[in-house]
């Protein structure tokens, strides 16, 4: 068994993926479609650059306000973005992947994540199922009201 986990989440939107990729590629919007208090210091300028570094500030359970040391570790506008964060001595990648559709954009987002050791390996799977995956999926939906607001295609 891999000593990492990947889960990826999907959505799509009518708008061109030039406007999805700079609103992702916007680390200082993440809160709009964060379902939980989130914020980045200090925003870094645009256009992203690789090594731009920034802290965010998220909610964990037991920490409402847990900081990680961010940095951008690979851009390809306007067609991916990886994040990637160390958070105590354990790598985090965070991968938007921004394609056009045709008739819109299709955005995907994949975490790479440590596997859980200990008890918490055995409990993993039921924390995801109850509180993490219902989290992701509804910032992907606000993701996905967001972009879509953005621009519409004209179909």
């Amino acid at each position: 068994m891999s000593d990492r986990m990947i889960k990826s989440w999907t959505i799509e939107a009518n708008v061109e993926p030039e406007l999805a990729f700079e609103y992702v590629s916007d680390v200082g919007k993440h809160a709009e479609w964060s379902p939980k208090p989130f914020r980045v210091e200090p925003v870094p300028a645009l256009p992203l650059k690789v090594g731009d570094k920034f802290r965010s500030f998220g909610s964990a359970p037991g920490d409402k306000d847990h900081a990680n040391d961010v940095e951008v570790t690979a851009i390809d506008s306007p067609r991916q973005l990886i994040l990637t964060s160390i958070d105590k001595g354990k790598r985090y990648v965070s991968t938007f992947d921004v394609e056009g559709t045709g008739s819109g954009t299709r955005i995907r987002r994949t975490v790479d994540a440590p596997r859980p050791t200990g008890l918490l390996a055995l409990l993993f799977p039921v924390i995801f199922v109850l509180f993490i995956k219902p989290e992701v999926e509804k910032g992907m939906r606000m993701l996905q009201e967001n972009v879509s607001n953005l621009s519409r295609v004209e179909p």
